[in-house]
This record gives structure tokens, sequence and C-alpha cells, in this order.
């Protein structure tokens, strides 16, 4: 309680004092290169994963963009219960992020017959609070190409449970990504690519989520699924892995402004329910 304490007490005199501040939270999608600007930004409270590409501050996200690959590295938010009681309906058309320049980013003619869904990475349904929020999930830096497998069904299943589990304990942060694995899940480069700017289509997608409810009892869960064509069998809670081993494959480090020892504590468990 104490640390939230000092974080609050310093991000409010960050807000007071600091113009780039009130612009980074007040202004919508604006882009930096730098993660000191964006560190104390409430979707990344406890931390940046890793910042390999180019941050895109879409106000209700953070989206850390792959230009050679034109898909987000990782996207993240935070999520609250309240959040959730909007009611606007999905909406929104799909677009290129004009933030990025053409050559950098993905175009809705490269997904056109490409066999593949525009997966979201930020999911639409967790920004019904308003039709802002909503429509700017649908921007394709956003996006990734994911199997009708994958899209449909069990990565749409993983995110309704991730809605019941922040309706039940109040608020979370999430960051979801793109992985390319070998088999043996080990890093590789992309070998299938969509489009003439050639979207790069990842072997993986992950979500790793810190749960935090009313009595600051925090908890966290790491999942990584195969986007793959054929049937990918069984619920999300079986592709259950600990954040340790999801940091090892993915080089990333996530919410590193936790605490240590809880930090290292949660890294470790291979939670047994969800």
């Amino acid at each position: 309680m104490q640390l939230l304490l000092k974080r609050y007490y310093f991000i409010t005199l960050l807000f007071l004092l600091s113009p780039s501040f009130f612009v980074l939270h007040c202004s919508h999608a604006k882009k930096s290169l730098s993660t000191e600007i964006i560190k104390d930004s409430l979707n990344l409270f406890y931390g940046i994963a890793g910042k390999r590409g180019t941050i895109l501050d879409k106000k209700y996200f953070i989206i850390n963009h792959n230009d050679t690959w034109k898909i987000p590295y990782w996207v993240a938010y935070c999520l609250t219960s309240h959040d959730l009681q909007g009611t606007t309906k999905r909406q929104g058309s799909f677009n290129p992020d004009l933030e990025l320049l053409l050559g950098l980013r993905a175009e809705l003619a490269d997904y056109i017959h490409s066999g593949y869904d525009r997966g979201h990475m930020a999911p639409a349904a967790d920004f019904k609070r308003s039709k802002d929020a909503m429509t700017t999930t649908f921007v394709l830096s956003n996006m990734s190409p994911q199997t009708p497998e994958l899209n449909r069904k069990i990565w749409q299943k993983l995110e309704e449970e991730i809605r019941e589990h922040v309706n039940a304990n109040g608020k979370a942060w999430i960051v979801t990504g793109n992985l390319f694995l070998s088999n043996d899940s080990h890093f590789i480069a992309p070998s299938e690519f969509i489009g003439l700017n050639k979207v790069a289509v990842p072997t993986h997608c992950f979500k790793v989520i810190l749960l935090c409810n009313g009595h600051d009892i925090f908890s966290m869960y790491a999942f990584m699924l195969p986007n793959q064509k054929d049937t990918i069998k069984g619920m999300p809670a079986n592709y259950i892995l600990t954040v340790d081993r999801l940091e090892q494959i993915a080089g990333y480090d996530f919410f590193p402004l936790l605490e240590d020892s809880l930090e290292n504590q949660l890294e470790s468990i291979k939670p047994i329910t969800w």
C-alpha cells in the first residue's frame, strides 16, 4: 500500500509540473521513442516490458510496433471493472495507422483474401466504455494476422475469461503480443507474410495478466497459444505457463516496476486454477 501511495503522489506531482506528461495522458495517439516519457502512464504503471520498436500511445492502450514486420511486438493497457460497464456496441472500421509512414505499416489490402483474420491485440470488447475507445482498437497497428481457428475460438474465449476475472477482482494490467518460434520454442525469423507490405504472420500469440483486487492482492498469469490453422484443442487454461518461462522465450521483462520480491514470487508460479 505504501508503494502505491508513493507512486500516486509522484504521478500527481508530475501531472502538475510537466506539460509533456499532461500531453501524454490527454492527447490522442501521440508517438514517442522515449521510454522515459511513457513509463508513468497508467497503462504502463508497473513498467514497460521492453522496447524494440516504435511506441504509439493510443490513449487507451500503448503499442510497441515492429515497423519491419508491420505488427505489434506487444500492446499494453490497464483494464478495470468500471471500464467494462460501458454499453457501446461493437463498432469501428479497420484502418491503417496514419502515424506510421507508408511502407512501415499494414494496409487494408494486405489482409484481403489472405486467409487470416485481423486479430485484435487490445480487444474491442475491452473498450466499450466509449465510442472513441472502441473505434481506436480497429487501427491496424493493433492487429496481427491470426488464423480463424485461433481468433474466433480459443483466443476469443481467453479474452472473455480475462474480462470475467477483471470484473471479479477490479483491475488488471494486460500485455498482449506476438512471437515467432520454432517447435522447441526458440526464436526464429518470420517465415510467412501476407500482402504487398509483407505483414508477418506470428507462430504464437501471448497474453500476460497482472490482476489486483480491492485489497491490493496480486496474481499473475501468462498464456501462449499457437497461431495455427488446425484445430487448437483444449481450453485457455491448458496453455498457461509461468511468466518466468514466457520471459525466457520472448526476451521481455513483464511488470518490472512491481516490488521485486512480489514480482519474483508471482512470475515463478504456474497457477493451478484460472
